[in-house]
């Protein structure tokens, strides 16, 4: 996970973030491979900083004994990992088990409870499966400033939230140093703990779920660090238990996007197949169809005002559909998608010639960047 602390300021991860800070202040140099002396690299974990690794990249780890990643699917109660659908997919591609993680910033038994949900909507936008590992990622700066007692009591709150939405394997990450004096662990936390010596050997702690003893890790043909951990179990192993009557919170596989990610295009296939009803397996939403509904009609009857990009705002609705950008193009219906929550990247004025109006579109894609499109504003709410 990512360092967020850096020249003793605190930098905010809230659209990149990661697991971060070993306790060591000089850190590891690993080999490309690992050497008969160092721990075992059998961990990855990786969030929107890791996106430009290949499918090709995540066949890599598995080749050099990789088993598991653990990947940042949210953070706060408002961020989502725009890359997890790819990432999940590359994952499980290659055979890797894959769990999930969630960067906290809650410092009360109700933020607790609300950030547990939005780590809920992420993981469930793609996948049913509740058979994965959901991690507290816990080592904001803020949450230093919160008395342990209370920390353990939102940390309580925050796995509650989640064991009542059917997810009960539970860890919490967190740095060595903070162990016992910021966070508890517990039996059901036995904590996958950060830690980074100069030169990695053994493994100092043989009761936590895994160690976590590099950021700067290289595989061979991959150019990059990255965060590598000890499993000491088989906690983090055979995650995704699949759920085969769902394909995930954010709808069936009849919708289609004008904005879907590439992970969608890169999947085998674009429903589950037989495969994923193997334990290991995750239920990926599937990308575009060819299902579209095209009216020449429809995209003549209207006449392009202004178009022009927008921050972003959060929005949900189950009226009307979304279209291409001279709405000659229907990608499905807002019904078909009631759980999922809309970002607007940009907007655009329309005249409409049957009707003499004009109407305002905004262009939204899903959190998860697997669906998107034109929606009428006065839909979205």
């Amino acid at each position: 996970m990512k360092k967020i602390i850096k020249n003793g300021a605190a930098v905010l991860g809230l659209f990149a973030g990661g697991i971060l800070l070993g306790t060591s202040t000089t850190a590891a140099h690993a080999a490309l491979t690992p050497s008969s002396t160092q721990p075992s690299a059998n961990m990855v974990d990786v969030s929107s900083w890791q996106s430009n690794l290949t499918a090709a990249n995540y066949q890599t780890l598995a080749q050099n004994g990789v088993k598991a990643v653990t990947i940042k699917a949210s953070e706060g109660t408002g961020y989502t990992n725009p890359y997890l659908l790819q990432q999940v997919q590359y994952a499980q591609q290659a055979g890797l088990s894959v769990n999930f993680y969630h960067f906290v910033h809650f410092t009360t038994v109700a933020q607790a409870q609300a950030e547990a949900q939005q780590f809920i909507n992420s993981v469930k936008s793609v996948t049913s499966s509740t058979n994965v590992v959901m991690v507290a990622d816990f080592e904001s700066s803020e949450l230093a400033g919160v008395s342990k007692a209370q920390n353990d009591a939102n940390l309580a709150a925050f796995d509650s939230t989640l064991n009542q939405a059917g997810y009960n394997k539970t860890d919490l990450y967190t740095m060595a140093s903070w162990l016992g004096v910021h966070i508890d662990t517990n039996t059901t936390n036995q904590g996958w703990i950060a830690d980074y010596p100069a030169n990695p050997t053994g493994n100092k702690y043989p009761n936590a779920n895994a160690w976590q003893w590099a950021s700067d890790y290289r595989f061979p043909s991959i150019t990059q660090n990255l965060d590598v951990s000890q499993m000491n179990n088989n906690y983090y192993l055979n995650s995704g238990t699949i759920d085969t009557s769902d394909n995930g919170a954010n709808g069936s596989s009849s919708s289609s996007s004008s904005s879907a990610s590439s992970a969608s295009s890169a999947s085998s296939s674009s429903t589950p197949s037989s495969n994923s009803k193997k334990k290991g397996s995750i239920v990926i939403v599937p990308g575009p169809s060819a299902g579209k509904q095209y009216s020449a009609t429809r995209s003549a009857s209207v006449k392009l005002i202004w178009r022009t990009s927008m921050g972003r705002h959060y929005y949900t609705t189950t009226k009307g559909a979304r279209y291409s950008k001279h709405l000659g193009t229907r990608y499905g219906y807002n019904a078909d998608l009631p759980n999922v929550t809309w970002v607007t990247d940009a907007h655009e004025k329309l005249y409409k010639k049957n009707t003499g109006k004009y109407a305002i579109y905004y262009h939204v894609k899903s959190t998860v960047g697997n669906h998107g499109g034109w929606i009428w504003r006065g839909y979205l709410k």
